[in-house]
Order: C-alpha cells, then structure tokens, then sequence
C-alpha cells in the first residue's frame, strides 16, 4: 500500500548544507525528502555502494578463495613457515 503524503515541512538552511544533503540523499540513492524525513525520525540512511566499490568486495572475496585454496594445499601450515620452506629452497 503507498502512503499518500500530503502534509509538508519547510526549512530554511544555506546552499552548503543544501549541496550536503543532496549528496548525502544521492549517496543512499533516496531522495531529498526521504533523506531528510528518516533522519528527522530517528532513522539511520545507509549509504549503497558504489560499482567501483561493490568490484572491490568481489575481488577481494576472490582472493579469500584463493587464499583459502592456498591454505588447504599446504596443508593448513601458516604462511610463515611455507614462505621461509621457500625462501630456503
């Protein structure tokens, strides 16, 4: 069911702090408003991800894959002792 929101607020505040909830809302990927209504709620936006960073999450989640790998290979030893073996040979 949508809420029909009918009643509305003002506020006066400068064109800075205008530019940094604009760009705080964009950062959630809300607008404006719902911005500036969950905060005046006591609620929490959450920031979403940009694609650079969410390619960051996946490539580090493939390394832990690879280092797990890595890990079961060897046996389970510390990495320590697999580099010195290394180093020595």
């Amino acid at each position: 069911m949508k809420v029909n929101r009918t009643e509305k607020i003002t506020f006066r505040c400068t064109a800075l702090e205008k530019a940094a909830l604009a760009e705080q809302a964009a950062r959630c990927g809300i607008s404006i408003s719902e911005y500036c209504r969950t905060l005046a709620l006591g609620g929490r936006p959450k920031e979403r991800y940009t694609e650079e960073e969410r390619e960051l999450f996946r490539e580090i989640a493939r390394l832990k894959g690879t280092l797990q790998r890595l890990n079961n290979y060897f046996g389970g030893r510390q990495y320590r002792e697999v580099f010195e073996e290394n180093q020595a040979l």
